[in-house]
């Protein structure tokens, strides 16, 4: 579990960082606001990418 201090959009609150069956998401510990990673787009920042695939997803020999 991850902490992000006073970073809870409505009430300025403590908001912990959580993974479940559903994916990431942030709920605010004070009030209970919930932001989840499809409608915000969340990571965190301690994730790392694991890559990113090419854009025609074709290798070109030389």
């Amino acid at each position: 579990m991850m902490l992000y201090l006073k970073a809870c959009p409505r009430c300025r609150g403590d908001v912990k960082y959580e993974r479940d069956v559903y994916g990431p998401y942030l709920e605010c510990l004070q009030c209970g606001f919930l932001l989840s990673s499809k409608s915000e787009g969340i990571t965190a920042s301690s994730e790392k990418s694991t890559g990113e695939k090419a854009a025609s997803g074709t290798v070109k020999a030389a």
